[in-house]
């Protein structure tokens, strides 16, 4: 980040924000589109009969919005789903994923706001630039095609606004009460949502060491946040099912932790672990010498990266015996963090080694071409999460809607039962399915085709979002090509014309937004054509002809 970048107006920034805002919007829409299911996915059958079953009926109480599902107190999950609901009129799961996207597409847009204030509201447009693949690329697609997953989201939420109000606001100001909110509502996320208070209170215990003085003020945010972090604790569950998923001994956690840290270079995990912490351990020993002229700044990312560590931390002890050596793909959206963080180390200490016209000019390109390969790799790991997951996913959930429909048609219960089935239990899909309290707000996907109710409002709305999720995409890096252009020719926004990493930025959107348009025929139905192709075959392969009629007629169908 050059020096010589102007300082710019929250106006100019607004736009760079949309247009990231609206490249994370279609990127996500998009794979919604291409592998969302309208049947409610594994935990999503548990809370219909958890939350959704005692709400249709009169007793749903507050206390059971604090009930555990699995390890987490998905409080504000719930409240999401339920309002949803109420404003549709009809549980819909592509409505739940749009809703979704629109939340995780803010958290970036605040995330991009803050880097932007802490490193000097300049070169905008380069905050915006680098974070957009770490949100568009859908190596974290789990959480994207998993309506409930939600509380994924709500944490990242609540841990910004917990380390931006309680880390950085004074003491009393409205800044440190949203802060002392977010980390309360982290509890209500997920069970690793008191981390942001414990990552808060290792920023406290830094500028006391620091400074060689505690001050009164960050000795009460302090003990805010050992209450914080001790009601977590307290908050925690333990289910048996999971325990054979935790890390038994020290070497399962430290190889877990390796590779987490290690991310998105999953390859060799020993080696690139060290070279992902070097850029946050390079910048706390440069914070820790007198007179570092960006400490807010250096803090922010410190915060942010230990906050990331300790997520990788609990996944690794609680998740060091689950997939083969790869982090899941849910876990990405917090990982990811760790690298953001260290990516924006390299840019700030750049900024201090940088001197004359010509390295001020030139220092930019050194995090691009490292973004290059961190990106690269990030598309690597997309296309493993496309291929391992998001395929075989909608494989299975094609296999579930036949399944289910082909029951409510013929109301004979031996079709839900026959292998492969609804996942994750048959029996507990029959009971939400015949639920007579539930079916007024059932998803359209759980009624015989011709009984198939209206959608409601915003499923037709969400339903418009997820056709033009191409467009949305290619309207975003269309608008960063037009202010990148316009920076360029008219030496504004910090991007002078001699600007090199500005020339390459505008090349790379604009191979982004030629790879988009050549990929806009790529639609839910021509997906689903070439899946109940491979189903239809699949089936013929297993000995199983009826099955692989109704596949084949499905396939059939989706020609005309």
């Amino acid at each position: 980040m050059s020096d010589q970048a102007k300082t710019e107006s929250p106006r100019q920034f607004a736009l760079w924000l949309a247009a990231l805002f609206l490249v994370v919007v279609g990127a996500k829409l998009w794979v919604v589109q291409l592998y969302g299911s309208p049947l409610p996915l594994w935990d999503q059958w548990y809370e219909a009969e958890a939350t959704l079953r005692p709400w249709v009926e009169g007793r749903l109480g507050w206390r059971d919005l604090f009930v555990p599902s699995n390890e987490h107190r998905i409080v504000f999950t719930r409240l999401l789903d339920l309002g949803i609901i109420s404003l549709n009129g009809r549980w819909e799961p592509l409505l739940q994923m749009t809703v979704n996207v629109l939340i995780h597409a803010t958290f970036v847009v605040a995330l991009a706001f803050a880097l932007w204030e802490f490193l000097g509201r300049r070169s905008g447009w380069l905050i915006c630039f680098l974070l957009a693949p770490f949100y568009a690329l859908p190596y974290a697609a789990e959480n994207t095609i998993w309506a409930i997953n939600s509380q994924q989201y709500f944490m990242s939420l609540a841990a910004l606004g917990t380390v931006l109000g309680l880390g950085f606001g004074q003491v009393g100001s409205w800044r440190w009460w949203l802060g002392v909110a977010a980390a309360v509502a982290g509890l209500g996320t997920m069970a690793s949502g008191f981390l942001a208070a414990l990552a808060v209170g290792g920023l406290i215990v830094l500028r006391a060491l620091t400074n060689r003085r505690l001050e009164k003020g960050s000795m009460l945010t302090f003990a805010l946040c050992v209450v914080i972090v001790v009601a977590g604790l307290a908050m925690k569950v333990s289910m048996p099912d999971d325990l054979p998923l935790r890390a038994h001994t020290l070497r399962e956690f430290l190889a877990a932790l390796t590779r987490n840290f290690a991310w998105p270079f999953i390859e060799h995990p020993g080696l690139l672990c060290l070279a992902m912490l070097l850029p946050l351990v390079a910048l706390l020993i440069f914070y820790a010498r007198k007179y570092f002229p960006d400490t807010r700044a250096a803090e922010f990312l410190l915060t942010l990266g230990l906050w990331s560590a300790l997520q990788a931390a609990a996944i690794a002890f609680g998740r060091a015996n689950y997939g083969d050596g790869f982090p899941a793909s849910r876990y990405m959206d917090v990982l990811n963090i760790f690298v953001i963080a260290g990516f924006f180390a390299v840019l700030l200490l750049l900024r201090q080694w940088a001197k004359g016209k010509a390295a001020q000019q030139l220092a930019p390109l050194a995090p691009l071409l490292l973004a290059g390969v961190l990106f690269y790799q990030l598309g690597f790991i997309s296309q493993i999460v496309v291929d391992q997951l998001l395929i075989p996913s909608r494989l299975m959930n094609l296999v579930a809607e036949e399944r289910v429909e082909t029951f409510l048609t013929t109301g004979d219960e031996k079709e839900l039962f026959e292998k492969p089935t609804v996942r994750p239990d048959p029996k507990v899909i029959l009971g939400v399915l015949q639920n007579e309290k539930l079916k007024p707000i059932m998803p359209t996907a759980c009624f015989a085709p011709a009984q198939q109710p209206a959608p409601g409002f915003l499923a037709a709305v969400a339903a418009v979002l997820l056709r033009q999720a191409p467009l949305i995409l290619a309207a975003g890096l269309g608008l960063f090509l037009v202010l990148g252009g316009f920076g360029l020719a008219r030496g504004a926004l910090g991007f002078p014309r001699d600007n090199l990493s500005g020339i390459l930025a505008l090349l790379v959107a604009l191979t982004a937004l030629g790879f988009v348009w050549s990929r806009s025929a790529i639609t839910r139905k021509s997906v689903e054509f070439d899946l109940q192709t491979k189903l239809a075959a699949h089936f013929q392969a297993e000995n199983n002809p009826v099955r692989a009629a109704i596949h084949e007629r499905k396939a059939e169908a989706l020609k005309r």
